[in-house]
């Protein structure tokens, strides 16, 4: 399951970024962290003309998949210095178990070499302060915590002498993605 929500998030990357560079976009929220010593601020995009999100939620049964996608705004690139939440939940408000948390790091985008909790020996936890799943009020409001190992690409293995502790706090509206 993990490696499937891991390539869900790729996909969705790689088709995000030209759609995101090159129509309207509102920022609907924030992911503010700290990535080893270094601090992150990243926004949840809107963008109205598509319908979609880099912040959506999608019911699938008594399960919920929840993406939460930052992207830093004084990036050179859309696509470079990501931070991605991948959250799979059971239950619909602040209470909800989360079974699996998925932390990416993508700091100079997609054809790069990237972090994530994959392969690290403690697992991400994401805690929910809110957590509404309905439809035209819907928002996630938590904080997070994972040590993220870097991988070179997609199909490498995971260099686990190679970590980084990432933590943080994120607020932001969600889109139903259906």
């Amino acid at each position: 399951m993990k490696r499937h929500v891991f390539g869900i998030v790729g996909c969705a990357l790689c088709l995000a970024q030209s759609v995101l560079a090159q129509i309207e976009k509102n920022a609907v929220g924030t992911i503010i962290a700290s990535i080893g010593d270094a601090s992150y601020e990243g926004e949840t995009l809107d963008v109205p003309a598509e319908g979609t999100a880099t912040a959506e939620f999608r019911s699938l049964g008594p399960i919920t998949s929840i993406s939460i996608q930052g992207h830093d705004p004084k990036a050179e690139s859309i696509m470079s210095n990501v931070l991605s939440l991948d959250i799979m939940v059971m239950g619909n408000d602040a209470s909800a178990t989360v079974t699996t948390a998925t932390v990416s790091y993508f700091p100079d985008g997609m054809s790069a070499a990237f972090y994530n909790n994959e392969h690290s020996a403690t697992q991400a936890q994401v805690v929910f302060d809110t957590l509404s799943l309905e439809d035209g009020a819907s928002r996630a409001v938590g904080r997070f915590t994972a040590v993220v190992c870097r991988k070179d690409d997609y199909f490498s293995e995971t260099d686990e002498t190679d970590c980084i502790p990432v933590e943080g706090v994120f607020d932001t509206v969600l889109r139903n993605a259906g």
